[in-house]
């Protein structure tokens, strides 16, 4: 019964864990072009619960963001940039003739580029410096992860589930916006590659 208990106990901490995760890059993410590097340093401090690595969450989500920001501040401008270039691509295709093929298409092209975006922040948090010390972190991040998500189309599908399901509950739920990035992070680093 005891082991039960502490199974209990364990996983509500984890899941407790995973919530504050959440809050820290919901908080972090306030400036929008810092998101990037907040998901990364959850992704981080998640995958350091996974393997019993534990230290105060608070000071050491703190700490990866700082860290991630360094390049990442970049990467989430140019995110920022194809969400843009995405709602013109959808205004201006609704005036072409061919809409309803390639409005799906570019709905398509749209989850590719966040399950990319999501694994890219994963990479960052779970591998160590880019091989060559000229190429920045983000950037190897980026072509790792794209690497990834067309090499394993199965981990890919997942990930793009998450994010779906995370997108279905904030439309439900707004309020949850403030927390959803926790599990999401943990579905990255669950569905990452081990490097």
């Amino acid at each position: 019964m005891t082991a039960m208990r502490t199974q209990w106990r364990t996983g509500l901490g984890d899941f407790s864990d995973c919530l504050l995760a959440g809050l820290l890059v919901a908080l972090a993410s306030v400036p929008v072009v810092t998101a990037g590097p907040a998901f990364a340093a959850a992704c981080r401090l998640l995958d350091r619960t996974r393997r019993d690595l534990g230290s105060p969450l608070w000071t050491t989500f703190w700490a990866d963001f700082r860290e991630a920001a360094r390049g990442g501040v970049v990467f989430g401008l140019g995110c920022l940039a194809a969400v843009v270039a995405l709602a013109v691509d959808l205004e201006v295709v609704a005036e072409l003739p061919g809409a309803p093929v390639l409005r799906p298409a570019l709905w398509l092209l749209a989850a590719a580029g966040v399950v990319v975006a999501v694994r890219t922040c994963e990479v960052v948090a779970t591998s160590g410096p880019a091989p060559a010390s000229r190429t920045p972190v983000w950037r190897h991040a980026f072509v790792t992860a794209a690497r990834e998500t067309a090499a394993d189309p199965k981990n890919s599908l997942l990930l793009a589930a998450a994010v779906g399901m995370a997108v279905l509950l904030v439309w439900m739920l707004p309020i949850l916006a403030l927390v959803v990035a926790g599990p999401l992070a943990l579905a990255a680093v669950a569905t990452g590659g081990r490097r």
